[in-house]
């Protein structure tokens, strides 16, 4: 009867152990995603973990660079579970990666009830084709345009009363401007009419002079 008894108690805490263990292992949530989402232009990572005890642990790395790492309590928790020795959680996401390159990316849970490490991750494609940018062109210094000068205003002429304005001509004129006039040549002689009346005045004073001689002779 002892024995029957000793070995009822032992297969009690045997499969105590067995549903205390299985607890403990069920009672881990983990999780975590990732995407590309093409309408808001983004790729994203989340991760949530629920039903932890204290002191579990959490590590995020994205394209290489670790961008959460610590426990539950420092990183942030959620309490208030139906289990209180399970009743932290852990939730973040990043949302603004670059969707038009690839994301690599890893979550990695550690819980210290000997449960193990849970990890998760993978690489997220780009959904967004880059858009080029267009290369600067130098500056060009601004086109200043040349002001309007003022015109000065020419009062209306009446057409009919403006003489037509003369058109030169190669041709020479019909009439040559007269020359200058030469005194008259007597025909005879040669000579002009001024050198006549020179000599003439010069037989009169002659005269004169001769009839004064002889009436001076006369009266001696």
């Amino acid at each position: 009867m002892k024995k029957l008894l000793a070995g009822g108690a032992l297969a009690a805490l045997t499969l105590g152990g067995i549903v205390v263990g299985a607890a403990s292992a069920s009672a881990h949530i983990p999780g975590a995603e990732a995407g590309c989402d093409a309408a808001a232009g983004v790729s994203f990572v989340s991760a949530t973990a629920n039903m932890y005890p204290a002191g579990a642990s959490v590590v995020v790395t994205i394209d290489g660079a670790e961008v959460e790492s610590g426990t539950f309590e420092e990183v942030g928790h959620q309490s208030g579970n139906s289990q209180p020795q399970y009743e932290y959680s852990y939730e973040n996401k990043w949302d603004t990666l670059d969707a038009t390159v690839a994301h690599v990316w890893t979550v990695s849970y550690d819980s210290p009830d000997g449960q193990g490490v849970k990890d998760f991750g993978g690489t997220i494609e780009p959904c967004v084709t880059a858009v080029p940018t267009p290369e600067p062109t130098p500056s060009e210094p601004p086109v200043t345009e040349p002001e309007p000068s003022e015109e000065p205003s020419v009062a209306p002429t009446d057409e009919a009363s403006v003489p037509p304005a003369p058109v030169p001509s190669d041709e020479p004129s019909a009439s040559p401007s007269p020359a200058a006039e030469e005194p008259p040549v007597l025909a005879a002689t040669g000579a002009t009419v001024g050198g006549a009346i020179a000599f003439a005045a010069l037989l009169a004073a002659g005269g004169v002079a001769l009839v004064w001689a002889r009436k001076r002779m006369q009266s001696a």
